[in-house]
């Protein structure tokens, strides 16, 4: 439906210290395989215990990576280490928009971002961003381009765009940074931008303005019993309307799992724990409750592959094994995956690990 393109570089990071031993590093997802809802996951904490030294520091690298973004990096450390009763640190935690930090050649632009969230302005400027757009400014300064409420149109001054835009016009990108409220507005001024490439009052254009959206899943494990739609089904939905009334595929690079930017991201981070730990790093598992993010993701990043059936994918005669394959949960994919493990839960795999 639109065309997929990941940035290439993320900055390596020097050694900490000299190599002494051998281990093995962990990319844990968090939704479904730690907790779901509120509850942690039964046998989540015991498992992380045995990874500890007793005092509540983890042994091995272990990076928490996660296609949510609602909290920052330092507070949903704090949430995990109270949940698992040990000691996570803020640069164990790669967030779904946390590899923004990389796209420098964005942080100096106009960037519409479209989320959810009091501090999405803040987040934006926390990952490097110098002049960031959210909707609630827009609302406030072009209130008349949001018209599909009938009570709002009708309480309007007036209709027509402003002869002075504000200074943060033209908009020079848009980052969908996460599942976004208001999907009426956001798809409204995100057509906007897209069909007249950020200046609001042009013409339909050749070449559409750059699209970065964070977090490809189409849905979530919460405590309903049925998927929740996130992020990538907003996109899914916009992507369809963009042609439709453009005649183009929606050109979107996608940040977060399962692309290329983000396990790069993490394995830098992890090496660097690894080099602080006094390790090398053997073998690198990727654990996560969904097979086309987590499972697809670890596949195609050299990176053994790991799923648990404690969230999006149930299976329950399953407890512990090895190349199981399974069905995409997207109809547009059609051939099998393969996990090179599946699981009960974390904590058996943890406990396949250190027997």
């Amino acid at each position: 439906m639109f065309v997929r393109r990941c940035c290439q570089s993320v900055a390596n990071s020097p050694l900490l210290r000299s190599i002494s031993s051998s281990s093995f590093g962990l990319i844990v997802d968090i939704d479904g395989v730690l907790i779901r809802g509120a509850r942690t996951i039964p046998g989540t904490v015991e498992g992380f215990k045995k990874l500890s030294d007793g005092k509540g520091n983890l042994k091995h690298p272990v990076v928490f990576l996660t296609n949510g973004s609602y909290r920052s990096e330092l507070a949903k450390a704090e949430e995990l280490s109270e949940k698992l009763n040990v000691n996570i640190r803020e640069e164990q935690i790669v967030l779904v928009n946390t590899p923004l930090r990389t796209f420098t050649d964005w942080h100096d632009r106009s960037v519409f971002f479209a989320g959810q969230g009091s501090s999405l302005c803040s987040t934006a400027q926390d990952l490097g961003f110098t002049r960031p757009v959210v909707l609630a400014d827009v609302m406030r300064d072009i209130p008349m381009f949001n018209v599909i409420s009938h009570r709002k149109r009708m309480a309007l001054d007036s209709g027509v765009l402003p002869e002075v835009l504000p200074d943060y016009m033209p908009i020079h990108g848009i980052v969908i940074a996460n599942t976004p409220v208001d999907w009426d507005a956001h798809v409204q001024f995100i057509m906007d931008l897209l069909l007249t490439r950020g200046e609001l009052r042009a013409t339909k254009k050749d070449s559409q303005l750059p699209l970065i959206a964070c977090n490809p899943d189409l849905v979530w494990a919460s405590e309903y019993h049925l998927p929740r739609i996130a992020c990538g089904s907003f996109v899914h939905m916009l992507a369809a309307l963009y042609k439709e009334m453009s005649g183009r595929e929606l050109e979107v690079t996608w940040c977060g799992k399962p692309t290329e930017v983000t396990y790069k991201y993490a394995l830098n981070m992890l090496k660097q724990q690894a080099a602080g730990l006094g390790q090398k790093l053997d073998k690198i598992y990727g654990i996560g409750d969904n097979v086309d993010v987590d499972v697809l993701g670890a596949n195609n990043n050299g990176i053994s592959s790991v799923l648990v059936c404690s969230g999006l994918y149930r299976n329950e005669s399953i407890d512990f094994a090895r190349n199981v394959t399974v069905r995409s949960k997207r109809a547009s994919v059609t051939e099998p995956i393969t996990a090179d493990y599946a699981t009960r839960t974390i904590g058996r795999f943890i406990d396949h690990l250190l027997r």
